[in-house]
């Protein structure tokens, strides 16, 4: 019976090196069936003064200064670290001879997710006004409206865009319908535009001639009601021999109800109460760029601002460079704050719920600073005009103003 069990012994243990796949390799060492084995890969590092040309599902590392320029026209300055910028095939990823610090901000024509910073197009929708002619105002339905263009703009509570265009204030709905709410030959002007939770529209600019002998004016700030009354806030707040120095500017309105305003002409921002009691929230009159609290911080020309959900305000600058603009931020206390300084030159601002800053390049491009420092240049195509104020709605979507040969509200959507 011991060569049976001896062979049987044999034949099992040959079954079973078989079923582990054992045998083949003579090395001696078994590959499991129906495993296989991928070595990690790690995103190649972009040397200094070095361009790449970004193909499918590639992924590179970057230092801080690179730009990447996608086909659409978009362009991302990198700040800061640790950052990731989707792109897409046939993007340009330049990394300057001069960067510095760690090359970790990864770059990647993968799938980007929401909230990514990505080069992706945007969407331009034509709301209102014509890109042909800007003269006398009409009201209308989509580019059947005409508008004279390069006013302010805001949002109503109901979704309304809400534009102060030649001394009048005008309504337009989500869908392009335009309505003109205060006409012209009343006894109010409209320049900067805010409106309140319940839907008051407040407008700056009313420059009344007080005197003759010297001629003296007055700057005031008004109320358009929801009843369609117009009504004094801040009569005469501002008063002046000096015709260049009235009060004009963007104004912005916080969750309490006070307003305040761009006074671009006296390099400041003044802050009103609910009551319409003004004070001095930033600037000393001194055109500057120093950063500081209340009076001891000098402004340069602030002509628009924006607010954020937690009362901050934020206008461009270009007193540090005539070429360029500042972003600087103002808190609640009037502490000033350089942001950033972009490469181009625009006034336009505005900021949406995620932190979001946007301004224009001075003509029809949109540019976004993110909170983590990086730029990101959007080509918008508009031809017939540029950009002369914006407002993000709770969605960051943007609806502009434009002046040039026509005069139209856009949607730009991300």
């Amino acid at each position: 019976m011991r060569p049976y069990i001896r062979s049987s012994l044999v034949l099992a243990l040959i079954s079973i090196l078989a079923a582990c796949g054992g045998g083949g390799d003579s090395s001696g060492t078994a590959t499991p069936a129906n495993t296989t084995t991928t070595a990690a890969t790690t995103p190649a590092v972009v040397p200094n003064g070095s361009t790449i040309t970004m193909t499918q599902n590639n992924s590179v590392l970057v230092p801080a200064g690179t730009t990447v320029t996608s086909p659409n026209g978009s362009v991302v300055t990198v700040n800061g670290t640790s950052n990731t910028i989707y792109t897409q095939v046939g993007a340009t990823v330049s990394v300057p001879a001069n960067a510095t610090g760690p090359a970790n901000n990864l770059v990647s024509t993968g799938q980007a997710p929401s909230g990514a910073v990505a080069t992706s197009a945007i969407t331009v929708t034509e709301v209102a006004g014509s890109a042909t002619n800007n003269q006398t105002q009409v009201d209308g339905v989509g580019a059947a409206a005409v508008f004279w263009g390069g006013g302010h703009i805001a949002l109503a509570p109901n979704g309304n865009i809400i534009v102060s265009d030649r001394n009048v204030v005008r309504t337009v709905t989500q869908a392009g319908a335009v309505t003109t709410l205060a006409p012209t030959g009343q006894a109010a002007s409209w320049e900067g535009i805010a409106v309140d939770s319940n839907g008051n529209i407040f407008g700056d600019g009313s420059s009344g001639l007080l005197s003759m002998q010297p001629a003296t004016w007055g700057s005031s700030i008004n109320e358009l009601s929801t009843a369609g009354i117009v009504k004094s806030f801040a009569a005469n707040w501002n008063i002046t021999t000096n015709f260049n120095a009235i009060s004009i500017g963007g104004l912005a309105i916080d969750s309490s109800g006070n307003i305040y305003l761009a006074d671009g002409p006296n390099n400041r921002v003044v802050k009103f109460t609910a009551n319409g009691i003004m004070s001095i929230l930033a600037g000393n009159g001194s055109s500057g760029n120093s950063d500081g609290t209340g009076t001891a911080a000098t402004l340069n020309n602030p002509l628009d601002l924006a607010i954020d959900t937690s009362g901050n305000l934020y206008f461009t600058d270009s007193s540090s460079n005539p070429q360029k603009s500042t972003i600087r931020k103002i808190t609640a206390n009037g502490t000033v704050s350089t942001v950033a300084t972009l490469g181009v030159l625009g006034t336009a601002i505005a900021v949406s719920p995620s932190g979001n800053i946007y301004t224009a390049d001075g003509y029809a491009n949109i540019v976004r600073l993110d909170p983590k420092g990086n730029v990101t240049t959007f080509s918008t195509g508009i031809s017939s005009g540029f950009i002369t104020s914006m407002v993000a709605d709770s969605s960051g979507n943007l609806f502009v103003d434009t002046r040039g040969s026509g005069a139209q509200i856009l949607k730009i959507s991300f």
